[in-house]
């Protein structure tokens, strides 16, 4: 797989063992590594930022069972900074207490489990990527409607059609209103979802090589984005849209990605998903995903995942030409 890397598949068994146990990593281990915290919330997000005092550091070492006055040890934490940083959590809905241990109750994705949930996206991934295919004419169809065919032709375009806009920022309202259809988690007032996601910091892309959209700019009439996998510290400037190449929607064009195109190849990408959700349900509770998070807020990420490994799918098949520097800048309409 591209940058979601291919990785020497260790027997499933082995990591599902690793994931059951939690005990092979020290706090001190974790305290060295590098976590990245996901959030899907639109206006409605944390009313605490598990990003500061090494909160996501923490709720990692009680995924790893690792005993509370180790964890507190390692931190430098007082009792007090403890006791207060363990109520916060509880009252934001990100800890519970279960007899005399702690349970984060949101998704804790390590590298075990990271390298594990790309594996089991590689069948439903290789799927949607035939179906793609598939709809490729009436994909290009859409294309030829709007003006910016008249500058780029579809395959300049095609890892922002084929993967931001018929799978990812333009379609997965979609797939949590009509597949998960359940409300996102409540937590102290405010619904999303959250994760913890371990970073490989070796890799010079974002955790897994997982593809995302960005906002850089957003006023009364435009927006500005960015897609890729590269928004990390090493690709300096990523951010800086200024010194860019962008690709300009126009108030039609943008009614054509955001609704046209995804609602047209939607209902084959929910019949792959329905079909398959048995398998993804059974991989919730094998991963012991069910002891932290609905499986809603389980899947909502892993689907991430899944459309990635779709994407490089994609690439590996020259449907989608490797895209330099993995980034795609561009600028929609806001009123249209």
């Amino acid at each position: 797989m591209k940058t979601l890397k291919t990785f020497i598949t260790v027997i499933a068994v082995i990591i599902l063992a690793s994931c059951s146990t939690k005990n092979n990593r020290t706090a001190d281990n974790i305290l060295n590594s590098s976590f990245r915290v996901y959030q899907i919330s639109g206006y409605d997000g944390p009313k605490i930022d598990i990003k500061e005092d090494s909160l996501a550091q923490f709720l990692t070492a009680l995924h790893y069972n690792i005993p509370l006055l180790e964890i507190e040890s390692a931190l430098k934490w007082s009792s007090d900074t403890t006791e207060r940083n363990i109520n916060a959590l509880i009252e934001n809905k990100m800890l519970t207490k279960k007899g005399d241990y702690y349970q984060p109750t949101l998704g804790v994705i390590t590298l075990e489990r990271g390298n594990l949930l790309e594996e089991k996206a590689q069948k439903v991934a290789n799927e949607i990527a035939d179906s793609i295919v598939n709809w490729l004419p009436e994909i290009m169809n859409i294309h030829n409607e709007t003006t910016i065919s008249q500058h780029h032709d579809f395959r300049e375009l095609s890892l922002f059609y084929l993967s931001n806009v018929i799978l990812d920022n333009f379609q997965i309202n979609r797939v949590e209103e009509k597949f998960l259809n359940q409300e996102r988690p409540l937590r102290n007032g405010s619904r999303y979802y959250l994760a913890i996601v371990e970073d490989d910091l070796d890799d010079k892309t974002e955790p897994f090589g997982i593809y995302g959209n960005r906002g850089l700019l957003w006023n009364d009439s435009i927006g500005i984005c960015v897609y890729g996998n590269q928004r990390s510290k090493s690709n300096v400037g990523w951010d800086n849209y200024k010194d860019k190449d962008i690709h300009i929607f126009d108030e039609r064009d943008t009614q054509l990605i955001t609704h046209t195109m995804p609602d047209a190849f939607f209902p084959t990408l929910l019949d792959i998903l329905n079909r398959n959700k048995p398998n993804f349900e059974a991989t919730y509770h094998e991963m012991d995903f069910d002891k932290e998070v609905s499986f809603e807020e389980f899947f909502i990420f892993w689907y991430h995942w899944i459309y990635t490994e779709t994407t490089d799918v994609l690439i590996a098949k020259d449907i989608i030409p490797k895209p330099q520097n993995e980034m795609f800048y561009f600028q929609v309409a806001v009123n249209f």
